[in-house]
């Protein structure tokens, strides 16, 4: 049943970001197609803006689902499976601690904001702004079920040991 859910969630989610990327590509072009025409519209850029950053957080949750964020492993890759799975495993805790730093202070940073509007819309600053702690909230579910991932192959891959 989980899985199914998080199926879904994944698929949402990838829609989700490809939608962001689509929106903001027109909304700017929308913009400088206006802007040479002779009427400006200021409020497209700052949509485009608000669909930025909202992109950079669930995209920032897809590809650390997907594993592909940047890393430097040139030393860890001249290591032992164990001293591997030790060094991934403490910087998961690290980003994790760094998650939930995020995750209090841009919940306050969206309080904060919610009488700020946006200057050309009729929308709150702290829309743009919550999307610090969604989005850290989401890696944080990311990370904890591949730590459980983690933790699950390193029992079966200890049990496998002593068998044999």
């Amino acid at each position: 049943m989980i899985n199914k859910v998080a199926g879904v969630y994944v698929k949402f989610e990838n829609f989700l970001t490809n939608l962001l990327m689509i929106g903001i590509v027109f909304f700017v072009f929308l913009a400088a197609v206006m802007r040479w025409a002779g009427w400006p519209l200021s409020w497209s850029v700052e949509f485009a803006q608000l669909l930025f950053v909202w992109a950079i957080f669930l995209g920032a949750n897809r590809t650390l689902r997907e594993r592909k964020h940047i890393t430097v492993d040139v030393f860890v890759k001249a290591l032992p499976q164990k001293a591997k799975n030790i060094i991934e495993l403490f910087t998961k805790i690290l980003v994790l601690a760094f998650l939930f730093f995020l995750t209090k202070y841009g919940f306050q940073l969206s309080m904060e904001n919610s009488s700020r509007q946006i200057s050309n819309l009729p929308v709150s600053y702290s829309f743009i702004t919550l999307a610090v702690p969604v989005g850290s909230v989401l890696m944080i579910l990311t990370i904890l079920s591949q730590i459980r991932e983690e933790v699950i192959g390193f029992k079966s891959s200890l049990s496998n040991e002593l068998k044999s």
